[in-house]
């Protein structure tokens, strides 16, 4: 006796896509920090041998150090609002119900939302401008532009996981689970 699927093959491709994308959103992040923060460390360890060993330092050096931790940064601001790590006072939250957990986390949200949008908003007239002017770097010679983004690209990313983390609370609460308290780094 065959067992039939009611799945159709759209359906399943559609799955396949769906897992693969999740994946992606998942580890994209923490690779992206590990390079930037790899990046770092390579960068400063040539720089300091360059400069004690050799006595001299390059002008790219630096530069380059300093724009992977900007971009390290913002990624890192974007991760820890997917996990809900960011320091925080809780203690109003903790002493309600879980009802009052979960409308303090869509305050906080909703906040954090309108202050990302705003400042999304904001950050984008400096990119425009230095790809407007040409302005580029004075050791890499890169446009400006592209390490400018870095806090449009930061403040998008935190807009997008804000707006998952409240569908994912909107999934626990239809399903009646607890809200996700985030990590926590001292209990």
């Amino acid at each position: 006796m065959a067992i039939s699927s009611t799945a159709t093959p759209k359906d399943t491709r559609w799955r396949a896509l769906r897992l693969r994308c999740d994946a992606v959103d998942r580890r994209t992040e923490r690779w992206l920090l590990l390079t930037f923060y790899a990046l770092i460390i390579l960068t400063v360890a040539v720089e300091v041998i360059r400069r004690f060993a050799l006595n001299y330092s390059s002008v790219w050096g630096e530069e380059l150090a300093r724009y992977a931790f900007i971009y390290l940064a913002w990624l890192a601001a974007a991760a820890a609002v997917r996990d809900r790590a960011h320091i925080r006072i809780d203690v109003l939250i903790n002493l309600g119900g879980p009802r009052m957990k979960r409308l303090g986390w869509w305050i906080s949200d909703i906040a954090t939302l309108v202050l990302a949008v705003w400042a999304l908003y904001l950050s984008i007239s400096p990119v425009l401008t230095s790809i407007n002017f040409g302005s580029v770097t004075p050791g890499l010679r890169v446009s400006q532009a592209f390490f400018l983004a870095a806090i449009p690209v930061g403040f998008l990313l935190i807009a997008w996981r804000v707006v998952q983390s409240m569908l994912a609370d909107i999934r626990r609460m239809q399903r009646g689970d607890p809200v996700f308290d985030g990590q926590k780094l001292f209990d």
